[in-house]
């Protein structure tokens, strides 16, 4: 666009000087018809042109200017955008890496007190088993003491009482104990002594120390 006006200006310059150049030498061929006022006339006509031409001139060097001040303008808050954006992107940025900072500090510390927790829980039933064991074991052996501090009396006693029967009964003899050798020597009697017999059949029988034999024929 600029080239265009450019070119456009140079080009009415050039008609205008050679149309200056005609005059001249139309002026020069007729000199003799043309007044001294027509000649004024045309010249101030032709400064009026050149002044005119010139401020056009200016007027579009001006308008360039203001296109080229309104571009960087533009150029300066497009700069500006991108600046503020550039900062609010990092500042996002940033606050993001902040809060997942943040959010991994969090979940490192909950990891850390389960953890923690767990270790505890797992130190108290430890040490609960331990106790829970150990209480099983005094138990048990208390157990098998008082076991045999209780026995230790009942089996002296039954020692005792096996004792006196042995001697009592004679249970180490050969021919048998005594009861056994007092049922046979009773037998015998009352095979002899039919009257006593009788009553000692009828006292071994109630007492069943006595076997009913068959009756001979």
């Amino acid at each position: 666009m600029m080239k265009k006006h450019l070119s456009g200006l140079f080009f009415t310059a050039l008609f205008s000087a050679l149309m200056i150049h005609v005059d001249v030498a139309l002026a020069v061929e007729v000199a003799p018809r043309i007044s001294d006022r027509e000649i004024i006339e045309r010249l101030t006509r032709l400064e009026e042109g050149q002044q005119s031409i010139r401020r056009e001139i200016a007027q579009r060097f001006s308008s360039i200017e203001q296109r080229f001040s309104s571009m960087e303008q533009r150029f300066l808050s497009m700069e500006q955008r991108m600046e503020t954006m550039q900062k609010q992107t990092e500042q996002r940025m940033e606050a993001m890496q902040k809060q997942t900072e943040q959010r991994m500090e969090a979940m490192q510390k909950q990891t850390e007190q389960r953890f923690l927790s767990v270790e505890k829980r797992m130190d108290a039933q430890w040490n609960l088993t331990l106790a829970l064991i150990m209480a099983i074991i005094g138990l048990v052996g208390f157990v098998i003491w008082d076991r045999k501090t209780a026995l230790k009396p009942l089996e002296r006693r039954f020692e005792r009482i096996a004792d006196e029967l042995e001697c009592d009964l004679g249970v180490a003899s050969p021919e048998g104990s005594r009861l056994t050798r007092l049922i046979a020597a009773l037998r015998e009697i009352a095979l002899d002594d039919p009257q006593l017999s009788e009553r000692i059949r009828e006292a071994l029988r109630r007492h069943s120390l006595l076997e009913e034999t068959p009756q001979r024929v």
